[in-house]
């Protein structure tokens, strides 16, 4: 399976505008769809994004590349930390998106970021990766190598994205440490198995080859 994780693109608040549910700027806007443009020959199954604005409009407008998009899974526990008490509005995400999947109206209540995070990973990355015949075989130096063609896109937030790529690469993330992501960067992993055991290849961090210069937030 190949995982996709990507950063909003930036919002009116990283500008200086305070509201609890901020959406993207233009240049987040335009962020997006270059993200969306350079992802548009990756066919994704399943996307998933955190019920907050700047998520969502990134999310739709990578799935605006793809020629049939999958539904968009919101999924509240992905949002940024300090938000999972949120209450999306419902009503007026199905407005603009009739065809997306609501997986949920609020966040399930976690002891900490990290319990959360696992909670995703296991809702969104590994039931996906290793549930189900892993239908494609080939042999490697260290065994028998397993996986499937699936592609899976989250859409969250930089704080929360440092929780899951730490829970990946079992290195608990340290909110002292800063671990710095641009807006619509890309993080990019395969999940597999090698003789039955679950493995990972981290394949990049805080991409952003596909945003000129000037476009860096």
């Amino acid at each position: 399976m190949e995982l996709y994780i990507v950063r909003h693109g930036q919002s009116v608040a990283q500008t200086g505008t305070e509201m609890s549910d901020p959406p993207l700027t233009e240049t987040g806007l335009l962020q997006a769809r270059l993200t969306g443009q350079a992802l548009q020959n990756v066919s994704f199954d399943l996307v998933y994004a955190s019920h907050l604005t700047r998520a969502i409009r990134t999310a739709a407008a990578i799935l605006a590349y793809q020629q049939s998009p999958p539904a968009l899974n919101v999924l509240p526990e992905l949002a940024e930390c300090g938000s999972r008490d949120f209450v999306c509005d419902l009503e007026a995400i199905r407005a603009l998106y009739p065809d997306m999947h609501i997986a949920a109206d609020r966040c399930r209540p976690f002891d900490s970021d990290a319990d959360r995070a696992a909670f995703c990973l296991e809702q969104c990355v590994y039931r996906n990766a290793y549930e189900g015949p892993l239908n494609i075989v080939s042999p490697t130096g260290d065994g028998e190598l397993r996986l499937n063609d699936k592609n899976v896109l989250i859409v969250c937030h930089g704080v929360f994205n440092a929780h899951l790529i730490g829970q990946l690469v079992h290195f608990p993330f340290d909110r002292n440490v800063i671990v710095s992501q641009h807006n619509a960067c890309i993080n990019r992993f395969s999940l597999f198995t090698v003789n039955g055991v679950r493995r990972l290849r981290f394949k990049s961090f805080n991409s952003v080859a596909h945003l000129p210069e000037d476009l860096l937030t």
